[in-house]
């Protein structure tokens, strides 16, 4: 064999040079700057004062709750299984007596439900002109669905010796005075929905005050009529509470956080 060294061929083409070069390293991350403080970590140590805030809320609505429950036990004029057991189970009905009544119930809640939580939404954003209008829709809501639920406007006529459209005119009156006080914000939304609310609601009221209840099928329109005034009334603030959600969710998010009040 000889002792002739075996030559090494170096491949100085270009592919060669870059298969042989080292692979570029990935730049190291800038430190932080000293003027941003590190966010302290919530899950490092234990802080009663922090946990007492988690179950503030829930332990204010339970003595609230509990307050309730105490009155309603302690009470003898009412028997308690009519105050604390469903109405078909204790009339002995089927279960699908006042459905859709009770359906609406919820409607109405939902309803109330968007328009407060529309009116925290443009209070955080500092809008104060439509705050005050969903202030004023969240309170009239909220009172129109406890009249659905618990018959107020019933309850209050016969407990004032009343005829019963005398407390239509009062929330007529009241929903006037919500809309006009509030029009220069009211114009700004999907008003017509609200229109239609009204248009249904009213073909309710007239039908009932121009037929028998025995009428099955004026109770059908009067009714109907109502289910569909209800349905538009909730479509109006849900809708309302969404466009205020895409309109002043944005421009609070592009704001400074010192400037928004929505930091922390």
């Amino acid at each position: 064999m000889s002792d002739t060294p075996m030559m090494q061929f170096v491949d100085v083409s270009p592919m060669g040079r870059l298969m042989a070069s080292p692979a570029p390293t990935a730049p190291r991350p800038a430190p932080p700057s000293s003027s941003t403080p590190p966010r302290p970590d919530r899950r490092s140590g234990f802080d009663g004062r922090i946990l007492v805030r988690m179950f503030m809320p829930v332990l204010v609505v339970w003595a609230i709750g509990l307050v309730v429950l105490a009155g309603l036990v302690t009470q003898n004029a009412v028997p308690h299984e009519q105050l604390l057991l469903d109405p078909n189970y204790t009339g002995g009905l089927p279960w699908y007596t006042g459905l859709v009544s009770n359906l609406m119930i919820l409607v109405w809640a939902v309803a109330t439900t968007a328009a407060a939580g529309a009116a925290f939404v443009v209070r955080r954003a500092g809008r104060p002109q439509a705050e005050a209008f969903l202030r004023g829709a969240t309170l009239l809501s909220l009172l129109l669905t406890l009249d659905d639920a618990l018959q107020l406007h019933i309850v209050v006529a016969k407990t004032l010796d009343v005829p019963k459209p005398a407390t239509y005119v009062a929330y007529l009156a009241l929903s006037a005075a919500w809309a006009l006080r509030s029009w220069p914000e009211l114009q700004r939304t999907r008003w017509q929905l609200l229109a239609a609310a009204a248009g249904a609601f009213a073909v309710s009221l007239i039908v009932d005050q121009l037929t028998s209840p025995d009428n099955t099928t004026a109770l059908i329109f009067e009714d109907g009529a109502k289910t569909l005034g209800v349905l538009a009334w909730a479509t109006y603030f849900v809708v309302t509470a969404r466009d205020i959600a895409a309109s002043v969710i944005p421009d609070v998010a592009a704001e400074p956080a010192d400037r928004s009040g929505l930091s922390g």
